[in-house]
C-alpha cells in the first residue's frame, strides 16, 4: 500500500524535472527567458596573428591570412628600429599595428608596437620588427626565408628561424641560403614529428 504514494510522487518528480529540462534552450537556439547567455568576444578591435607549423620550419607566427612573418637582421630590437624603408618596405611590408596586436601561441609580453617614420604602427616581438614578403601570396609560401642571408622567418619567441629548408624558396643556391644547423637564439629544424605548439 506504501508504494502507491512513493511510485506517484516519484512520477510527479520526473515529469517536473522533464519540464525544467525542456525550457533549456538547445546551442543555436534563442536563449531561454532570464537565463544567461555568452557574448562572443569583440576582435574588432585588434589585429590578429596566429602560429602554424611545418616540418621544414617548426612552429612560425603568420598573419591572419596564413602569411609567414619575417624578421630582418639589419633592424634593432632595443629599443625597436626598422631600418627597412622606400623600396626595401615595397617588398618586405611592416606588419601593421594600428590595432591592439593579439596572438595565439605568443606570448603577448613579447609584443610591442613601434612607430615608423612615416608615423604607421609596426608590430614587433621581442623588440624585432614584423614584415611580410610581397612573393609570398598563399599561406604556406616563404619564399622571404633566408633571403639575402638577412631575412628570416619568425619564430613565436621571437628568434629567427635559420634551419631548414623553406616552402617555395627558390633563392636556397644562393648565398642567403639558411643554415641546417642552430644558431644562437634559433630553432632547430623538425626531422621528427613536432612538439606540441607553445602555449601562452
Amino acid at each position: 500500500m506504501r508504494r502507491g504514494p512513493a511510485i506517484t510522487a516519484l512520477a510527479a518528480l520526473a515529469i517536473s524535472l522533464t519540464a525544467c529540462g525542456s525550457a533549456q534552450t538547445p546551442p543555436g537556439g534563442a536563449a531561454a527567458p532570464g537565463g544567461l547567455q555568452a557574448k562572443p568576444a569583440d576582435l574588432s578591435g585588434a589585429n590578429m596573428y596566429f602560429i602554424a607549423n611545418t616540418e621544414q620550419m617548426g612552429w612560425f607566427v603568420t598573419d591572419a591570412d596564413g602569411l609567414p612573418l619575417y624578421r630582418y637582421d639589419k633592424d634593432v630590437p632595443k629599443p625597436s628600429k626598422s631600418n627597412c624603408e622606400g623600396e626595401c618596405a615595397k617588398a618586405w611590408k611592416p606588419v601593421l599595428a594600428d590595432k591592439t596586436p593579439m596572438a595565439t601561441g605568443v606570448d603577448p609580453i613579447s609584443m610591442g608596437v613601434l612607430t615608423r617614420p612615416d608615423g604607421t604602427k609596426q608590430l614587433t616581438i621581442q623588440g624585432w620588427p614584423q614584415y611580410t614578403f610581397a612573393e609570398d601570396k598563399a599561406a604556406g609560401d616563404m619564399k622571404g626565408q633566408g633571403k639575402g642571408g638577412v631575412w628570416f622567418v619568425t619564430a613565436p619567441n621571437g628568434a629567427k628561424i635559420t634551419g631548414g629548408k623553406a616552402q617555395n624558396n627558390t633563392q636556397n643556391k644562393s648565398s642567403g641560403t639558411p643554415s641546417t644547423s642552430p644558431s644562437s637564439g634559433g630553432q632547430t629544424p623538425q626531422s621528427a614529428p613536432p612538439p606540441a605548439a607553445p602555449g601562452y
